[in-house]
């Protein structure tokens, strides 16, 4: 699991030339250092680990979660993976993030991020659906 004490360890998950790029806000962190410093600057800091969400079924692969990350689903092959990931932010806001990103010697080369917040359902749809999970 990476915490804040480990950021030094980032560079054994994340290639040195690795590319973040978030579609929703516009943005494009190019390299390691501009990564671990989006982490270091985060407001409120980045939360409290959840171990139990490390579990993941499937290969031998070597999976890290930041700490206010929970691990829903990750699935893929051959270096390309989609990983669902629920988080709580230090604002107590719950968001869903969808990440798709590459390995590459067993490091994350490229990962392109998609932020959704919860949200109400519209009332007009509730004749149509079935309410699941907490949103």
């Amino acid at each position: 699991m990476l915490t804040a004490s480990d950021y030094d360890r980032l560079s054994d998950l994340v290639h040195p030339d690795c590319v973040h790029e978030y579609p929703q806000s516009g943005e494009r962190l190019r390299g390691l250092a501009s990564i671990r410093a989006v982490f270091d600057h985060y407001p409120g800091g980045l939360g409290r680990p959840n171990a139990d969400s490390l579990q993941v079924a499937g290969d031998n692969e070597r999976w890290t979660m930041a700490p206010n990350f929970t691990l829903v689903r990750t699935s893929g092959a051959a270096g390309s993976y989609t990983s669902a990931i629920r988080a709580q932010y230090p604002d107590g806001s719950e968001w869903h993030i969808i990440s798709m990103f590459e390995l590459v010697d067993g490091r994350q080369k490229r990962a392109t991020v998609f932020f959704a917040p919860l949200f109400d359902a519209p009332e007009w749809r509730r004749p149509f659906v079935e309410r699941v999970g907490d949103g």
